[in-house]
């Protein structure tokens, strides 16, 4: 086996992994993001103030989480399907260190640079400045 392939396998256990853990904490947000109860008998108001921001925090970091998720869904796919690893816009491979800070990662360096900078660029000109 090619020292090329073996990385490419560890990153596809390092996503599946991820993943796992992912829907592990989803489910503890999910648990601990239930509706905060107004009943003033059951907890006084700065007690229920800090539920409520607790539940706003949780449903933050399950939309972080979930946009997390949806990332490596579409690293595997790419996985699956031979691409892994490979820009998905100039085509080039992705360096190996860009992988191993982020496994899911779509775009080389370059790339995602480039984009970046469009999407300044677009912010600026919606805004007029």
């Amino acid at each position: 086996m090619s020292a090329h392939v073996q990385s490419l396998d560890e990153f596809f256990s390092m996503l599946v992994e991820e993943q796992r853990d992912i829907r592990i904490a989803l489910a503890h947000l999910e648990r601990s993001g239930k509706p905060v109860a107004l009943d003033q008998n059951a907890q006084g108001r700065v007690s229920r103030i800090d539920a409520i921001s607790q539940q706003h925090m949780a449903k933050a970091g399950g939309t972080r989480l979930t946009i997390q998720l949806e990332r490596i869904k579409a690293a595997l796919e790419r996985y699956s399907a031979g691409r892994y690893g490979i820009c998905c816009r100039c085509e080039l491979e992705i360096d190996h260190g860009r992988l191993m800070a982020d496994p899911a990662a779509p775009f080389c360096m370059e790339c995602t640079e480039e984009l970046a900078e469009a999407k300044q660029h677009d912010m600026r000109r919606d805004t007029g400045r």
